[in-house]
């Protein structure tokens, strides 16, 4: 008896191609996500925005409410971006008074629409300490 067997390299798999989001763009903050929860942000918050332009010049701002419940720029800086898609962080090189500063964003994940970065800014479950939340931004 003689058996034959036949080995084949199925290549019929299509070429697909992987597209990366653009983190290019404006990015607006939506809202928090902590412990499975969805946080909503205030009207004040959600005037923050992260601006990467194709050149990778741009913006971070963010809003809050001070104590008289009016709305302030607390950060405001212009400058450089660079992403490093390794360890997935978003940095902001500026000048603050003729001095080089940065300004690190480690981001949680993107797509097309919707840019994650971790946040432990505010507190969202009242516990004392710094809540390590998610805080979404929406491309516009």
């Amino acid at each position: 008896m003689i058996s034959f067997t036949s080995c084949s390299n199925d290549d019929s798999r299509e070429n697909t191609i992987i597209e990366k989001p653009d983190i290019n763009g404006v990015w607006k903050p939506e809202r928090y996500e902590y412990k499975g929860k969805t946080y909503p942000l205030t009207d004040c918050e959600k005037k923050g925005q992260i601006i990467v332009n194709t050149n990778f010049t741009g913006v971070y701002e963010k809003y809050g409410e001070n104590t008289s419940g009016s709305c302030n720029l607390f950060d405001s800086f212009s400058g450089n971006w660079k992403y490093d898609s390794m360890s997935k962080v978003l940095t902001l090189t500026y000048n603050e008074s003729g001095v080089a500063k940065t300004l690190q964003k480690q981001i949680e994940d993107f797509s097309g629409t919707e840019l994650k970065i971790n946040d432990t800014s505010k507190d969202l479950d009242n516990v004392p300490g710094n809540d390590e939340a998610i805080l979404v931004f929406i491309k516009q």
